[in-house]
């Protein structure tokens, strides 16, 4: 059993957060308004927001770049939504988005047309209606069908509709890229590096409120400055990378960081996305996290998306809103050092001299690596290829981001795979670690909410609900500040039902 050294100087507060991304500042303001005051959140990078980042192209914060999450997912009982319209901050007249192909073309310059790839698209549309339909019926009938992967199940599906409804050899070859182009969508969607790893009976799991998706239109590090502004500044502490929770000591969780800060308190709050603990959670907890625990972070997964953006002096030769691009491949196979950019599913015109568009999996890894002159220049060469226009100039500027380089994220958002269960092993994410009967370490994110992972609204809901958890221990344990708020409209408006038990 690890001790802490009894010479070193520590710091207590009586619940620490861990991560200052959205489930951890969600978590912070909701104890802020139930009234607790003795709180930490240690964030082991020099900013606040996670995988949350938006940098902006003027001094007046119109022109958003987001950098990580972008899209509001669903607007109808939202409580991201919610919140931003009762607290009166620019969100709720965000433009609607979506992938839709505005242009379609092949790698060598041929025209495909608008009714082919919607009719592939239709049909692709409606074998993901199938796997929701599918996971409802296993949920209402308590059963399990045996796991296989999304891309396996649509292939056959598909051949067998290319079969009937092909057309000539050219066309079926066609719809065969446009499927491939679709998969390459579904893993910037999914956060995987390919459709192999999801789990076809798990797919329906995922949910989103009803409605569109809309962005923010000042960025979406416009809740993120909410939410910071409503808690004291002194609650923040940067640069504080967590390497050690001690969570089996009788009196307090002790917390290490990698400076060799030590942090004491008696409740933990732990928002670590999913890629970083299956990278060190054996180092990371002591004792060893129980079996349940350890299983459902190996089994569940997070991949990597991420974002390239174009500038240029003007736009001409882009015509549209987006371009989609279709590539010689034989399925998922690529040879990444050469043909890393045949994973870029779609180019989007985000501003009238602005491109962006999307790479995944080992791809974005790769991608990650390369000089950003390298990148502009394989992508104009591209342009140049399939638009057939060798006029098309290099762009003056490339941004990428790096989420799987970021230590403190390791990838994008989590995914449900093949052989892993949305029930029981993202429950068993969130469920708490139990010492001498009490709840001590909390854990929230998007990896941890059954319907809405991969999402900030699940993120932001997960911290709200494990800050309520800890308040419920505060009460149980007759802490006076809480029981004097505890009678109070803020707190006994909250829905305190429970989505998951302690084991």
């Amino acid at each position: 059993m690890s001790t802490v050294d009894q010479n070193q100087t520590s710091q207590y507060r009586q619940t620490i957060i861990i991560g200052s991304g959205t489930a951890g500042l969600s978590a912070a303001y909701q104890l802020q308004k139930l009234g607790c005051k003795s709180v930490f959140i240690l964030e082991g990078s020099n900013r606040i927001g996670g995988r949350i980042l938006t940098e902006y192209l003027d001094k007046d914060l119109t022109q958003p770049l987001e950098m990580g999450a972008c899209w509001m997912h669903g607007l109808q009982e939202n409580p991201v939504y919610e919140l931003a319209q009762r607290e009166n901050f620019p969100s709720h007249t965000g433009t609607i988005l979506s992938f839709d192909i505005g242009t379609c073309v092949d790698e060598h310059g041929l025209q495909i047309s608008s009714d082919l790839h919607h009719e592939v698209d239709e049909f692709f549309e409606s074998l993901l209606q199938d796997t929701r339909d599918l996971f409802e019926y296993q949920q209402q009938n308590n059963t399990q069908i045996s796991s296989t992967s999304i891309h396996k199940v649509f292939l056959e599906k598909f051949e067998n509709f290319v079969n009937l409804n092909g057309g000539d050899q050219e066309t079926r070859c066609l719809k065969l890229k446009l499927l491939q182009r679709r998969f390459d969508q579904e893993t910037g969607e999914c956060g995987c590096q390919s459709m192999e790893q999801v789990s076809y009976s798990e797919f329906g799991s995922y949910q989103r409120p009803k409605g569109p998706d809309m962005e923010f239109p000042c960025g979406y590090s416009t809740l993120i400055r909410f939410l910071c502004s409503q808690i004291p500044q002194n609650w923040i502490q940067f640069d504080q990378f967590v390497e050690n929770i001690l969570w089996d000591q009788n009196d307090r969780v002790h917390i290490t960081c990698k400076n060799g800060n030590v942090y004491e308190c008696d409740y933990v709050i732990c928002t670590i996305p999913l890629a970083v603990m299956k990278w060190n959670y054996k180092s990371l907890f002591t004792p060893q996290l129980p079996t349940w625990k350890t299983e459902a972070i190996q089994k569940m997964d997070m991949g990597t998306v991420d974002k390239i953006y174009l500038f240029y002096d003007q736009l001409d030769f882009f015509t549209g809103d987006s371009l989609a691009i279709v590539y010689d491949r034989e399925h998922d196979t690529l040879d990444i050092k050469k043909e890393w950019y045949k994973k870029i599913f779609l180019f989007q015109k985000v501003y009238d001299n602005v491109l962006l568009c999307w790479i995944t999996g080992d791809e974005a890894i790769f991608c990650e690596q390369l000089d950003e002159t390298y990148i502009g220049d394989t992508l104009t060469n591209l342009f140049r290829k399939s638009l057939k226009n060798p006029n098309i100039p290099s762009p003056t500027k490339v941004v990428r981001t790096q989420w799987f380089s970021n230590p403190c994220a390791k990838g994008s958002y989590s995914y449900v795979p093949v052989g892993a269960s949305s029930w029981q092993h993202i429950q068993d994410l969130a469920k708490p670690l139990i010492f001498n009967n009490m709840s001590r370490v909390f854990f929230a994110g998007e990896h941890t909410h059954t319907r809405y992972y991969s999402t900030v609204t699940g993120a932001f809901i997960t911290g709200q609900t494990q800050a309520l958890y800890v308040a419920q221990q505060l009460i149980s344990n007759n802490d006076t500040e809480m029981l004097a708020k505890a009678n109070t409209d803020d707190f006994t408006k909250i829905q305190w039902k429970r989505e998951v038990e302690p084991p």
